[in-house]
């Protein structure tokens, strides 16, 4: 089935980060950085299945070319002569050089010590399209999302046959001018004066109102620059001073466009999916499910754990044990939702039950001389469903079952919250995981992850034993519930007279058999271990 998986990331200075190695991994191959000159291999990577460059309107179209002396050079290279097939590597080369080329002039335009020199997407793709709709759904999503509104893509599809595969793109953050020569990611702008919503204030009457005279709608109050006395500062010309703020020029780096990048994304998966394959991006709590979802492992989390289990490691990763317990936790929430679905059924069944039996205390009289011809069957005058006389013992097997449903329902609203937050505190376990083992102090993550797996072991098989024995008395409630639909339906056909207490053999069931206060016992048993180990 179809999984949803989407990260955005920057590929900045500021974090020490290469754009050249990036792409060169993304790629799986060799690109050299103009800047620093050195040279980034990635020419193992047996995954990448295809890749592809896609450039924007106003990209200068001379760095699609590829020099002569280059591709000769290719030629007599190593690698091009242990091809199998000379063509394909030849036409990677090209794409590769052209990749190398657009990401160099990037260089040469970031100059900042904390530049952004890109912007990093990784996301799944379904394992259910073959490789060409593969490359078609994802090349008209880029060129939809990212290279329509000026960007140049740089992307790969990686696949190691082991039912993941996904994208790996890059794309510039800075966009092309007309003239084809590079723009400005942010512009200089007056500081306006805004309401709660974020909104310019507009008042033409304001003494501070300023209008562009090129461009009227860029109009607005502007905010002056106070000294210490308060009095509006004046530059060295003796011009009264603004405040200014830096606005981004493109409207790429809106917070909002991760979650349309993956809506959308979604929605392009969704048209070449069926209704059973379809896929959500958003998470399980805006979707409204109660289930805890998992943390995302990574490629070096499985190595760890594959050394592990193999004797190469002292420890698990701790990334692995968590979802080992997380998915032990979804199973239990699934057993639980599961048996409150039958017990909801079952009340269903005794409210109509309750229901006929107070109609027919309405259809007889008095004295008996309208009586109709079920009378005293299953009316609280006569006998009750279990035999018992009316007076003695009304029925009250299914009463104030409702409100202890309710209030199951609000302990499934307080568990899901507590996972939840359960759930928030993972990342932040992680982290302080690796910087114990980066520092080799305190505890690590991995035992916090066996404490935490010890404390609740117990709490969990105690809550499937409950589970258990609950769904023993459901069956056990409908075993009982068919035996007095046997005896109603003998009654009502006047075949047995004086007290009946159980079925065709004799038998009575006990009054602990009536399912509602024991079901009901034991699911709430059953929440309230759950909220203690959560």
């Amino acid at each position: 089935m179809a999984i949803f998986h989407f990260t955005v990331k920057i590929v900045g200075r500021s974090k020490g980060k290469s754009i050249i190695a990036a792409s060169a991994y993304l790629n799986g191959d060799v690109m050299k950085s103009e800047e620093t000159g050195k040279v980034s291999y990635y020419t193992s990577k047996k995954e990448v299945v295809y890749t592809s460059l896609m450039m924007c309107e106003n990209a200068p179209q001379e760095w699609m070319n590829v020099p002569d002396e280059n591709i000769k050079r290719f030629q007599k290279s190593i690698r091009y002569q242990r091809a199998e097939d000379k063509e394909v590597a030849l036409e990677k080369f090209k794409v590769t050089f052209r990749k190398q080329r657009l990401w160099n002039e990037v260089l040469k335009v970031e100059k900042s010590a904390n530049a952004q020199l890109g912007r990093s997407f990784e996301f799944s793709l379904p394992k259910e399209w073959s490789r060409q709709e593969q490359i078609s759904c994802t090349t008209d999503f880029i060129q939809k999302n990212f290279v329509a509104k000026g960007m140049c893509a740089d992307w790969s599809i990686h696949d190691k046959g082991d039912g993941n595969p996904h994208i790996h793109l890059l794309v510039t953050m800075r966009p092309f001018k007309k003239n084809h020569t590079w723009g400005n990611k942010e512009i200089k702008d007056w500081a306006f004066v805004r309401d709660k919503d974020g909104n310019i204030v507009m008042d033409e009457t304001h003494p501070d109102w300023w209008q562009d005279k090129k461009n009227p709608e860029r109009c607005g109050i502007r905010i002056p620059i106070l000294d210490a006395d308060g009095n509006q500062k004046l530059d060295s010309r003796n011009r009264k001073q603004w405040k200014r703020e830096l606005t981004d020029a493109t409207g790429w780096n809106n917070p909002k466009n991760c979650e349309l990048w993956r809506s959308e994304w979604a929605k392009e998966c969704n048209l070449h999916l069926k209704q059973e394959q379809q896929i959500d991006h958003r998470s399980y709590e805006r979707q409204g499910k109660i289930e805890i979802p998992t943390i995302h492992e990574g490629a070096d989390a499985r190595k760890i754990e594959e050394k592990y289990l193999s004797g190469q490691a002292a420890s698990a990763s701790w990334k692995v044990e968590e979802n080992r317990m997380i998915k032990k936790q979804n199973a239990i929430l699934k057993k639980l939702q599961e048996l409150f679905g039958q017990v909801s059924v079952l009340l269903k069944q005794w409210k109509g039950r309750l229901c006929d039996i107070r109609r027919k205390q309405r259809s007889h009289s008095h004295d008996g001389g309208y009586d109709k011809s079920d009378r005293g069957t299953a009316s609280d005058y006569g006998r009750d469903v279990s035999g018992a006389g009316a007076e003695r013992r009304r029925t009250h097997f299914a009463a104030g079952a409702e409100s202890k449903i309710a209030g199951i329902k609000r302990r499934v609203a307080r568990a899901t919250e507590n996972l939840a937050k359960y759930r928030r505190n993972v990342g932040a376990v992680g982290e302080a995981g690796c910087q114990n083992w980066e520092n080799g102090s305190g505890k690590t993550a991995m035992e916090r992850i066996g404490g935490e797996i010890e404390y609740r072991e117990p709490f969990i098989a105690e809550t499937e034993s409950g589970i258990i024995e609950a769904k023993q008395r459901i069956e056990r409630a409908r075993d009982v519930d068919e035996r007095i639909k046997r005896i109603k339906a003998r009654r009502a056909d006047g075949r047995t007279a004086g007290a009946v207490g159980g079925d065709a053999d004799g038998s009575r069931p006990e009054p602990g058999d009536y399912p509602a206060e024991g079901v009901v016992f034991q699911i709430k048993r059953a929440f309230d271990l759950q909220i203690i180990f959560f």
